[in-house]
């Protein structure tokens, strides 16, 4: 140890202090592109995030939008069967009010029965 002592002491100081400086500026350099390098990672994972979180977004975009063309296609199909079935009642109204003839409270056979399918009743 007293060796090195001795021999630091006869190096001059302006070159003691210009090592020391260098010294010092290679650490910050170094800690400086480790910063950059741990900042470019996080950028990275960022971006890999948020492009998981887009995948994801447009997943569940694409699964809303199967959803909706699948109920809007019940829902079609439900008005048609409805207006269908209305047809019929229609139809089957005419039918009635035919086949009852003059009644005195305007409502004979016919026209009870196709009443009470209408609201889901068996008739005959």
């Amino acid at each position: 140890m007293g060796i090195l002592i001795s021999t630091l002491r006869k190096i001059p100081t302006s070159l003691f202090v210009i090592a020391l400086l260098s010294l010092i500026s290679f650490y910050w350099m170094q800690r400086s592109v480790n910063l950059e390098n741990e900042l470019a990672q996080m950028s990275e994972r960022h971006t890999a995030e948020r492009l998981v979180a887009a995948n994801a977004y447009n997943a569940e975009l694409q699964r809303q939008a199967a959803l909706n063309d699948e109920l809007t296609r019940q829902l079609i199909d439900r008005q048609n069967q409805i207006t269908t079935q209305l047809q019929q009642l229609e139809s089957s109204i005419d039918g009635a009010i035919k086949n009852d003839g003059n009644i005195y409270n305007g409502i004979g056979a016919d026209s009870l029965c196709v009443y009470r399918r209408a609201y889901g009743y068996n008739c005959k």
